[in-house]
């Protein structure tokens, strides 16, 4: 068994991919390092979630994706951040008008939806770092967006990947654009009738999410974007995707734990990190395609070492097992509102089939 799901991984794996994503995030620390800059931390992830909003398609649609992401991330969660200055409830206000738009944008197709809930991942981290008005606060959001205009020129002028036809060569990233938006709009017209599915997932997703974040201030949690986070990755739409996803996301979050610890062993200095950083978010998106389990098992611990680059900590384990359990927390009300909201919907529908 073990020799076929290796087999499996092989066959799947995209390690162009993987080293192109690893080079932009590891790129960002590095220049964080030159610079004695601890919120190039914002970069490097900036740059991994650009990585993952790639469509790979074709060369128009991986840098209209790419842009997408860059310019809808900064600009939510920048207004993310700043509902959050004037207290939970506000933030839980924003969290859920972003949330359950993104979980709507499924209906236009899978590249709208991944651009979407990638966006909105960013506005369930940048929750927790309220603007408090100063000058310089929102300083890190500017470089969180050089991250992502970093890893799109990466990608689209630097290290492109895949065959080399004549659409990728002979149009350029304006045209490319252009052309995006206005094949964006016309899905927007022909998509604006809303399913009844559609809408129930979204509010679903919203709902949900907004309910985690409530959760982990109520209880004051550390580190409580795990869990909301989990629950906006694991929440599918119906209760057979939600409970796989939920258990692969809890054994691989176990065995990222067990790396991230002994990982955090050895990498104590911001170079140490930047360079560990490299391979994880390498095998991170190279396996991706493997299974959404070994996914997280890698993702893990690149995320607790890049939080680590920001923010030196005196306990790693603590810190690694507060993640641990926060995704736990997100996986158990992602299967609870999916056993809950709307159910019977799903369920006739479903005979109807």
């Amino acid at each position: 068994m073990l020799k076929a799901l290796v087999a499996n991984a092989t066959d799947k794996a995209n390690l162009l991919e993987g080293m192109r994503a690893a080079s932009a995030s590891a790129l960002m620390l590095l220049v964080g390092c030159a610079l004695h800059a601890p919120d190039f931390a914002w970069a490097a992830i900036g740059a991994f979630w650009t990585s993952l909003a790639t469509a790979s398609d074709s060369a128009r649609h991986r840098v209209a994706s790419m842009l997408s992401f860059a310019a809808l991330s900064t600009l939510t969660g920048g207004l993310t951040t700043y509902a959050a200055s004037f207290g939970t409830m506000a933030g839980a206000a924003a969290l859920f008008l972003w949330v359950t738009s993104a979980g709507l944008a499924r209906i236009w197709g899978a590249k709208a939806y991944q651009v979407a809930i990638l966006a909105a991942t960013a506005c369930v981290v940048m929750v927790d770092r309220p603007w408090h008005g100063d000058a310089g606060g929102m300083a890190w959001l500017a470089v969180y967006l050089v991250g992502c205009l970093f890893a799109t020129a990466l990608s689209v002028m630097i290290w492109q990947i895949g065959p080399q036809t004549p659409e990728r060569y002979s149009t350029n990233w304006r045209q490319a654009a252009v052309q995006s938006v206005r094949e964006g709009l016309r899905q927007l017209r022909d998509h604006a009738t809303l399913s009844s599915d559609g809408l129930h997932f979204a509010l679903r997703l919203g709902i949900a999410t907004t309910v985690a974040y409530l959760t982990v201030h109520l209880l004051h949690l550390p580190y409580g974007y795990w869990a909301t986070m989990a629950v906006l990755l694991i929440l599918q739409p119906s209760a057979s995707g939600t409970l796989p996803r939920s258990m692969e996301r809890a054994v691989g979050t176990v065995v990222g734990t067990v790396i991230a610890i002994g990982i955090s062993g050895v990498a104590t200095s911001p170079l140490a990190i930047a360079l560990a950083v490299f391979p994880l978010i390498g095998l991170t998106m190279t396996l991706r395609p493997a299974g959404y389990g070994v996914f997280v098992a890698f993702l893990t611990p690149s995320f607790v070492l890049v939080a680590d680059y920001a923010m030196p900590l005196v306990d790693e384990y603590n810190y690694a097992l507060a993640r641990l359990e926060n995704n736990l927390l997100g996986s158990a009300i992602a299967v609870i509102a999916t056993l809950t909201l709307w159910p019977l919907t799903e369920r006739l529908r479903k005979s109807v089939e």
